[in-house]
């Protein structure tokens, strides 16, 4: 059951997905469009899922799944995950940069190393937290925040005081 993000409740699980490059219009508007489909049909323990998706900055793929509705477990998370590498194919990108940082760097969003992120980061650096897991983190700016308040900020370097 296809929705809008913006419909879900706050208590929606989400997976985001960080593409290790930012897509060009054309490929966001066709990978919306394999999600729009996947998402119409995925179900979970014979049940479908109320779920949503969204792009954002062309770069993060997000899907959200109504709990209350039905909550996606084992075999459906996986089979979503099958889903998006297969668009990871497609778009010759890699959606699983778990020892990745995403980062902002005036407009643009940036990806690096975690030692890399050491060398240019400071504590207001704009950080992705890729690893939060609730619609409602993500509504209140927990996904998108400086570094030094988020888990990012044990790679901060300390400089003595």
């Amino acid at each position: 059951m296809l929705t809008s993000i913006e419909t879900l409740p706050d208590s929606s699980r989400i997976w985001i997905f960080p593409a290790s490059r930012k897509l060009s219009p054309v490929e966001s508007v066709e990978l919306l469009a394999i999600m729009d489909v996947y998402l119409a049909d995925w179900e979970a323990h014979g049940a479908p899922v109320q779920a949503a998706r969204d792009l954002r900055y062309d770069q993060f793929l997000v899907v959200a799944a109504d709990p209350d509705v039905a909550a996606p477990g084992g075999c459906s998370i996986d089979d979503l995950t099958r889903a998006i590498k297969t668009l990871a194919t497609k778009f010759g990108v890699d959606f699983f940069g778990a020892m990745k940082v995403f980062y902002k760097e005036g407009d643009e969003v940036r990806v690096t190393t975690r030692s890399g992120f050491k060398s240019v980061a400071e504590p207001e650096t704009i950080v992705f937290d890729n690893s939060i897991t609730s619609l409602a983190s993500l509504r209140d700016g927990k996904w998108e925040l400086p570094a030094d308040q988020s888990w990012h900020r044990s790679l901060l370097t300390v400089i003595p005081a």
